[in-house]
């Protein structure tokens, strides 16, 4: 079952990332990274919906809701266990849902393939089992534990897929790789993608789209070199951090560059500073989608920049490039009308809608 349509369903981390609200990270990257890219996050999508108290079923499980399983008898009369060959770490109870209410104060009902599922909600990664990582959802405040391994001894006896972070799947290599278009994520090997029209509608400065897949922010010791590390992104990515990243947490895997000619037109080769004590560039960097309205940077002829934001003068400090032509040849028009499909159609970050991407986790 893939990710994508398993969870209902997310570039960069503007997915509502998990732990924003948590204690600040040591600043790992003093450049003015936001004043020169716009900055992704990720997230998940997951359409909004009214919710109605209900009589929550009492756990009577012989394991409690959300705990490891193989087989459904582990978790009791009228529960499910998400098993790891659906790409659940260590496999989850929980039981059918159609609204929140009915998962308790401790879950929310999330789209898994036909129906829904009641999933884990979640502050930080810390809230979450081992192989799980604390997502931000698209338009919800809610955050929840999704499917992030990190080692195939999380899915054993099955393997971790190292770019869509399930379990039992294996890499689908018809699909793009990191820093390829797209416009659903299911375009993309990681099943993320962050779209040129995101689910709200709005552009997002990635002109095209682009795909990337999640990461685990080594430690603070090993940023201090002349590259920005891989970390456990695929070859040809690396793993960025920023100043709310603690190590441990999740991050993006961008597509490594060392000059804007390796990135496409409307991206920029980003060299961040190695630490806030060093603001020694990294030799090698990152594609990113480029703020128009910072020094020199300027769309290519087929778009245009779009003021986002202004400092109390009035003065534009902030832009994204949009097409002249939305519906002029790489289906922009089409990304925003099934901007509401999640990973299995446009994953923001949470897992699996396209529009969803997973939220990294801010405070580890």
């Amino acid at each position: 079952m893939k990710f994508a349509a398993r969870w209902g369903m997310v570039f960069g981390l503007s997915v509502a990332s998990c732990g924003d609200s948590g204690a600040p990270a040591p600043a790992p990257d003093a450049s003015p990274v936001d004043a020169q890219v716009v900055v992704d996050t990720p997230v998940v999508t997951d359409t909004a919906r009214p919710d109605t108290a209900v009589d929550v079923p009492a756990d009577t499980g012989p394991r409690p809701i959300f705990s490891p399983c193989t087989s459904r008898a582990q978790c009791g009369t009228g529960r499910l266990c998400s098993t790891i060959t659906e790409g659940y770490p260590g496999g989850s109870c929980t039981r059918a849902c159609t609204m929140d209410a009915e998962c308790g104060d401790e879950g929310l009902c999330w789209p898994v393939g036909s129906g829904r599922r009641c999933i884990p909600r979640c502050q930080t990664s810390d809230d979450c089992r081992e192989g799980y990582a604390c997502l931000g959802i698209s338009g919800r405040e809610d955050s929840a534990c999704f499917p992030h391994c990190t080692a195939d001894a999380q899915c054993a006896p099955m393997a971790c897929n190292q770019w869509s972070r399930e379990c039992g799947r294996p890499v689908d290599t018809t699909r793009a790789e990191n820093g390829a278009p797209c416009n659903t994520a299911l375009e993309c090997r990681s099943e993320r993608c962050t779209r040129e029209v995101n689910s709200e509608g709005n552009p997002t400065g990635s002109l095209g789209g682009i795909c990337y897949s999640l990461c685990t922010v080594l430690e603070n010791s090993e940023y201090v070199g002349a590259n920005i590390p891989r970390a456990n992104c695929p070859m040809g990515s690396v793993c960025p951090r920023d100043s709310s990243t603690m190590p441990g947490g999740v991050g993006l895997c961008r597509v490594e560059c060392t000059t804007n000619d390796n990135c496409r037109p409307g991206f920029i080769c980003v060299h961040p500073a190695r630490s806030a004590g060093d603001p020694t560039p990294y030799v090698n960097g990152y594609c990113a989608a480029m703020n128009c309205r910072y020094m020199t940077q300027t769309c290519p002829a087929f778009a245009t920049c779009t003021t986002t934001r202004t400092d109390d003068a009035g003065v534009a400090t902030s832009g994204v490039c949009v097409r002249n032509d939305p519906d002029g040849g790489d289906g922009a028009s089409d990304a925003a009308v099934d901007a509401t499909s999640d990973r299995g159609a446009d994953a923001t970050d949470a897992p699996a809608s396209d529009a969803a991407v997973a939220a990294p986790d801010a405070a580890g």
